[in-house]
Formats: structure tokens, sequence, C-alpha cells
């Protein structure tokens, strides 16, 4: 018996046969070695016709706006918990701003998008099985016209690396089992009935984005131009800084777009995906598809996407998660494009760092979005560093009794612990350490380095 075989048969007892295939396929990827590319020199920048800016896109007249806008669903990538923050449980469910929460936020979006329009744009969340039942909870709390639904994405095992075999939930409990990564969604929504469902309700429009990023709202402006002979596929990229390097971004090879990852750079090719000469932007992950030719895609048979073979160590033990990136369906269609977005539909909260700048006075928000606020005069947003001690959710939330005026900060770097009290300013480039005890910041002091 071969390995796969040895690997089925354990699987028989702990997935469907859906499931087993749908993870077999991640496995043979895997075995098949790393997507490197085989011939860099082949990859180029993708060619400005597929990569337009968002300022040049058409301005839908209002009856096409409304079209758009009625064939919409707006679908929140929901599986990520607050650990990064030291949070459990659903990352949507921390509190952001005026005592909302992402999901909060994002209730409030579409909710007033709804009431302006007098349209019904429902909302879904795709769910991990680590935040699927709170999730579900929260939404049953809600008491508006806003029609909500979630659903769970697949739970595959982690394979023990030396002989690639699933990890027991007798021996290791929930850390047995993964999410298989975003890319996991549209056999999801085939294999739930959901893709169907939308269609025979004359939804035309999926509109997918990270439930912390808050930048990513509805546009009726992109909805549109899916809209009748637009593209099947819209990926949002914004323009690369240094800080960026790190994320994937689309490239062109052979006439078609491809989005491009760090594991599948070869050595040779590291520098210029790391640079911003030829890459100039980053995928964001939000992603606009028509739906009606996604289906048609999805019943030519399985995605064959590359894999992401991530390692984690579970007890001691070393293990697998293999997992895919939606983006990589940009590959699916010939017409798919990249759009260049402004850097304020990319806001990000990954860290309490993110929290606190989101938190000031450099955004207003209205209608459950964060608008950047006129007075502050710098385009850059402030770039902010906590140290261990305010990486903790908790502590952060303690160590200010009112977030800072931060309408003239530039950078802050805190190392240590401090107490802040109300009406401070920061203004500038700024470092404070407090290597003993809690630094005490008082009430109406202003720092200004």
């Amino acid at each position: 018996m071969n390995q796969i075989s040895e690997l089925k048969s354990k699987l028989d007892s702990i997935l469907n046969p859906t499931e087993i295939n749908e993870f077999l396929n991640l496995v043979k990827k895997y075995q098949e070695g790393p997507a490197l590319i085989s011939d860099w020199n082949s990859v180029k920048g993708p060619d400005p016709l597929k990569l337009p800016r968002y300022e040049k896109l058409p301005i839908p007249d209002q009856g096409k706006l409304e079209k758009a806008l009625q064939k919409l669903v707006v679908c929140k990538l929901n599986g990520g918990l607050g650990t990064s923050m030291g949070c459990s449980g659903p990352k949507s469910a921390i509190p952001v701003r005026d005592g909302k929460s992402f999901l909060d936020l994002i209730i409030e979006q579409i909710d007033s998008l709804n009431r302006e329009h007098n349209i019904s744009v429902p909302l879904v969340l795709m769910n991990s099985f680590r935040t699927y039942e709170e999730t579900e909870k929260i939404i049953g709390e809600y008491n508006g016209d806003l029609k909500i639904s979630g659903f769970l994405q697949n739970k595959f095992p982690r394979l023990e690396v030396s002989a690639l075999s699933p990890l027991s939930e007798e021996g290791y409990g929930i850390d047995a089992w993964y999410p298989p990564g975003h890319g996991d969604l549209y056999n999801c929504i085939k294999n739930q009935g959901l893709l169907d469902n939308w269609l025979n309700q004359g939804k035309e429009i999926l509109f997918i984005s990270n439930s912390d990023n808050l930048g990513a709202t509805v546009d009726p402006r992109i909805a549109s131009f899916l809209l009748d002979d637009g593209p099947s596929f819209i990926l949002e990229v914004s323009e690369k800084t240094l800080a960026d390097i790190k994320g994937g971004t689309l490239y062109q090879a052979n006439g078609k777009l491809g989005l491009l990852e760090a594991a599948q750079v070869p050595p040779e090719g590291m520098d210029e995906f790391c640079g911003v000469d030829k890459f100039k932007t980053f995928n964001t992950n939000s992603i606009w598809i028509n739906l009606v030719r996604l289906k048609e895609k999805l019943n030519e048979g399985s995605l064959d996407f590359p894999v992401i073979a991530n390692p984690k160590t579970i007890r001691g033990i070393n293990t697998l998660q293999l997992e895919t990136a939606m983006g990589f369906a940009v590959e699916l269609f010939d017409d798919a494009m990249g759009l260049i977005v402004p850097r304020s539909r990319f806001l990000p909260v990954k860290k309490t760092s993110d929290l606190f700048v989101v938190q000031s006075n450099v955004f207003n928000l209205e209608k459950g979005r964060l608008l950047r606020n006129p007075a502050r005069e710098m385009e850059a947003l402030p770039l902010v560093s906590f140290g261990k001690e305010l990486n903790d959710y908790e502590t952060y939330r303690d160590s200010f009794d009112e977030i800072p005026d931060l309408l003239e900060l530039e950078s802050l770097k805190l190392d240590g612990e401090f107490q802040f009290g109300e009406n401070v300013v920061l203004k500038g480039n700024i470092k404070l350490e407090s290597k003993e005890g809690v630094h005490d910041v008082p009430k109406g002091t202003q720092v200004n380095m």
C-alpha cells in the first residue's frame, strides 16, 4: 500500500468522501514539491491594461449602480482568532471603535448601504471551526433587517511530517485540526449549495474580503464594472512600499495574470520579488467575482491551486498545514484584472498597534466606515510599534484612559509598561522606553520629539 492509500484509509473514519478527495488533492500537490517558478525570466510585471487604476473606472449612472448592488453578495472571511492580540474567540468580536466590534462595523456599513439605496445586499461570513459557534451566537442576537448568514469552511487534519500521517483527535484534541486557508471558499460555496442559491436569487457578483480589513467596504463603482461585459475576476491591489515586501503580488506570464507568493519564488528572483521596481503592487486579499462565470469554472472540475505548506509545531511534533489562497483563482479567468485601489481600501488590524491608530482621531467614524480625519495634514498614517507588553489586548486596553491625539504624530515606539491619562497629545517621532515599572504619562501631557 502506497503512502496516499495508507493516508486515505486513515481519513475514511474522520472525513466524508468529498472532504477526503479535496484533502488528498492538497497532499498530492505537496508531494510534487514546491511550486517554484521554473523560468524566472518569463515572469513579468502585469501589463497596464490588466492593472487599471480605480480612478480610471467608468462612473456608472444611477440605474447601473442600483442594478449592480441588487446583484451583490458580500462575504467576509471570518475564520481568524484574536491570538495575535492575546485574545480568544473570533477576532471580529474584538471592540474596535466606540465599543463596536469589527462585525458591528461591517453590519452597520451594509445596513446603511441597503437603507440608502432601498436594496437588500446580504452578508455572508465564512467561519472556521474555531469561530463558527460563537459567531452564530452573535448573529442570532442581531435584530435588524440585514440578512446575515454564516457557513463553515473545511476542517482538515494536521499531518505529522515524518510519516505524513494525520494527528489523532484523541491525542491532540482540537489542535489536531486546521482550516485549509481562504482558497477553500470556492469548493465550500459550491458543495454547500450557496453558489446555486445566490444565482437562483439573481445574484451575480460576490465581494470577498478579510473581516479585519476595515478599509474593504462595498464600492458600487467596482461592483458596476463587473456587470455586462466586465471582467470575470478582480483582485484589488495597492501600491507597494518597503513595508509590504512579504505580501503576494500579481505577475504575468504567457499573457495571463497569476498570483505570486514568496513560497513560489526561486532564490534568484527573491530580490526582485521583495523590491518595488518589477512588482509595484501587493495583494490586499479583496476580490470581486462574477458568480455565473465562477460556476462555469467550478463545473469544469477541481481547482488546481498551488499548495502552501505551513509548518506548525504541535506539542513538540513537527506538523504541516496544507493550505490554498483564494487569490490563486485569478489564473482561472483570461479576462481577470488587478485593480490598483487607494491605500485607504487596505486598513488591516493585525496587532494592537494597528488598533491604536484606528481608535485615534486620525479617523472619523461614519456609518460604520473609518474615514481619514481631514484635520490630519500628513498623508501617511502614523507608524506605530509596541513592545511585547502592549501587544496583549487587555494590557493595551488598560494602559490608555483615552487614546491620545495623533493628528501630528509621524511615528511612535513604546517598549515596556505605560499608563496614559486623558487629553495626551503626541507629535513628531517619539520613542519611549519603560525598563522598570509603569511609565506614567499624566493627563494633559504633550509629548513632542
